[in-house]
């Protein structure tokens, strides 16, 4: 036998070993003993090739081997076994309780088998000595009856576990059941709690969700999407519903039900919608996916909308800003400039009026200067006192932005509702500007009803008033200059009107006036050149307009052929250039091609390189003239042709038989810088 207490491997029993442990199995072990005047009693058990001991009488062993074991022939036959004396059996002579210690000698055992008469097991007892006669017929009955009542013990013993293992499945079932059930709360719950927290995420987002079930027409909205279009919080509009909300000129916009299942519909679009609950325009981006059945036909439009006013009035805005800075800049007069400003800012905030008032703080006047006003109201001009608007003119004067919804609601506002009202005006906005503190004119924005300025339109007004602001100041700053530019060109030509009259003077009754001549029409060249310069602020010119201030008082500008791309000429150059042509022209009035009928002259200019290397080359020639000669002495007309334009140029003069060629050459950088 294996050691005591340990179990072999490879169990193969029917049925649960609990149904072999019991306490009444025992005391049909000591019973048998008792029965048989012997020993040693076991119920046995089967267990692979061992047999497993749950009652035992007599010793302590738990297992032993099947092999050579009394056992066995009973398993083996199922049928009682009695061995008179071991050591003579074939069998069990091997078996080592046999032939070793303890030395059994007698064995007698009656099989064990369950209600489907499958032997499991045996009720056996031994002697250490031998019994030639074996068990007694009172015996082997007793012993059949103590094994019958083993088998009955194991049976209700094994009925009564398998009861009990019956209800605690059903006890661990129904706990399951609960568990679940309690799981599926929980994931519920949460799925609440989540699909909660991502409606209150795209709420706070400003995104709606809706499911368009395209054979119902109905159509499931989350609360946002309520919220967004200014209806009650309901689960389900319909497709009307959902239209009516839509703007009248935005409708063709929706697609159709028909549309969506061609699948030629925009899944993607922006429209706008009229708020049920306070009648507001709203601008709505709308984006789905089209849901199909099994057989590819769409059933249902899922998807959100979103809110995206605040992104179109900013986009919007920047783009009216932009017109705004583009209309100041290309304007022609302060009137044009003002006026399209005025427009694109009342166009853009749907407004009755906006206009510029200039101020005169000492006369107290607001003196309504150029401005803009829809058909549905009257346009204002003239005058308006201070006395008038008393209030509106001492708040501007602090340099403060006036901000007015409603003319009834501010009490300081009523001594100029009368004045306000008389003017169409129910609500306004006034920006003043402010020059050294001081107000000198406001940009005034009207609007005909109440109105709720938000701090978007607010800071709109002020940034546009801010571009047109600086724009009348360049204009009016143009203006001044221009007066002061007309003032200096008038003194300038009384300067050289006396430095004439004082040449005259001079030379009156000198023979010959030739030198006096060439002096005046120099002065006249001179005087061209600086009536050029004073037009455009003595910043620069360009060289084919003094070409013509130049040639056109001598008379000759028809005779002269002119080419050329346009250069940039600076004070200090135009002045040079007008005295090289006024010369190459009188000279050739005097001695060249213009002194003929037939003469000519080819005027013209290029421009080589680009960037600091560009280099302008340019040609005077002369044809059909008296044949030329270079001079014989080297005047002051001479001197000054050959110094040209400076040090930054070069002049080459070639005195051809067919007429003079003057070449000037010269880097286009410095001509356009001095």
């Amino acid at each position: 036998m294996d050691a005591l207490g340990v179990r072999p491997a490879g169990l193969d029993i029917d049925g649960d070993l609990e149904a072999f442990s019991d306490l009444d199995l025992d005391d049909i072990a000591v019973s048998a003993a008792s029965l048989c005047r012997a020993p040693i009693a076991l119920v046995s058990i089967l267990d692979g090739d061992h047999l497993w001991f749950p009652a035992r009488f007599g010793t302590d062993q738990v297992y032993g081997a099947l092999a050579s074991s009394g056992c066995a022939a009973v398993l083996a036959h199922g049928v009682s076994v009695v061995i008179p004396d071991m050591m003579m059996d074939p069998e069990t002579q091997k078996n080592a309780l046999v032939c070793g210690e303890p030395g059994l000698r007698f064995y007698a055992g009656y099989p064990l088998a369950t209600a489907e008469n499958k032997i499991f097991g045996t009720l056996c007892v031994m002697d250490l000595k031998t019994r030639p006669h074996g068990l007694s017929q009172q015996e082997s009955e007793g012993l059949a009856a103590l094994a019958r009542q083993a088998m009955r013990l194991m049976g209700l013993r094994g009925e009564a576990i398998t009861q009990e293992r019956r209800l605690t499945a059903q006890h661990l079932r129904r706990e399951r059941v609960a568990l679940q059930a309690q799981q599926a709360d929980l994931e519920r719950r949460q799925a609440r709690e989540k699909y909660a927290l991502q409606q209150a995420a795209v709420a706070a987002g400003g995104v709606g969700i809706y499911e368009y079930d395209l054979v119902s027409g109905n159509i499931t909205v989350s609360p946002e999407v309520c919220r967004i279009i200014g209806i009650p919080v309901t689960e389900v509009v319909t497709a009307l519903q959902w239209t009516m909300r839509v703007h009248e000129d935005d409708r063709e916009r929706i697609p159709l039900v028909s549309q969506l299942m061609d699948g030629s519909a925009p899944l993607k679009l922006e429209y706008r919608v009229i708020r049920a609950s306070d009648r507001k325009e709203r601008w709505i981006l709308q984006q789905g996916m089209l849901d199909r059945d099994w057989a590819g036909r769409p059933i249902r439009l899922i998807g959100t909308i979103q809110d995206i006013t605040p992104e179109k009035n900013a986009t919007s805005r920047l783009m009216t800003l932009l017109a705004v800075g583009d209309a100041l800049r290309m304007a022609t007069t302060r009137r044009q400039a003002l006026t399209e400003a005025c427009q694109l800012l009342g166009g853009r905030l749907d407004v009755q009026r906006v206009g510029f008032a200039a101020v005169a703080v000492r006369d107290a006047l607001f003196t309504i200067d150029l401005g803009w006003c829809s058909p549905d109201v009257s346009p204002i001009s003239g005058n308006l006192q201070f006395g008038v608007f008393r209030r509106t003119s001492d708040f501007l004067r602090s340099g403060a932005v006036l901000v007015v919804d409603d003319i009834s609601s501010p009490p300081w506002m009523q001594e100029e509702q009368n004045a306000c009202r008389a003017l169409q005006m129910e609500a306004q906005i006034v920006v003043p500007k402010m020059d050294h503190d001081e107000l000198t004119g406001c940009l005034f924005v009207h609007s005909a009803t109440p109105r709720d300025w938000t701090l978007d339109e607010t800071s709109f007004i002020r940034t546009a008033a801010d571009r047109i602001f600086t724009a009348l100041d360049e204009w009016d700053a143009e203006v001044r200059q221009e007066i002061v530019n007309h003032e200096i060109l008038h003194r300038l030509k009384n300067t050289l009107s006396i430095v004439q009259s004082l040449a005259h003077q001079g030379f009156r009754n000198v023979d010959d006036q030739g030198p006096l001549t060439t002096f005046t029409s120099r002065l006249v060249a001179l005087s061209a050149a600086h009536d050029l310069l004073m037009r455009r602020n003595w910043q620069s010119t360009d060289l084919a307009s003094l070409v013509g201030g130049v040639l056109t008082p001598l008379g000759v500008e028809s005779r002269v052929e002119i080419s050329g791309p346009f250069l940039k000429l600076g004070p200090d150059t135009a002045t040079s250039f007008s005295m090289v042509l006024h010369e190459l022209a009188t000279n050739a009035m005097k001695y060249g091609a213009l002194s003929v009928p037939d003469g000519k002259v080819f005027l013209s200019w290029t421009i080589t390189g680009t960037g600091e290397s560009a280099v302008m080359s340019l040609i005077w020639r002369e044809a059909g003239g008296p044949p030329v000669t270079p001079p014989e002495r080297t005047g002051f007309g001479v001197r000054l042709l050959k110094a040209g334009l400076g040090r930054h140029g070069k002049t080459e003069l070639h005195y051809a038989p067919t007429g003079l060629w003057a070449d000037l050459t010269a880097p286009t950088l410095s001509l356009a810088t001095f």
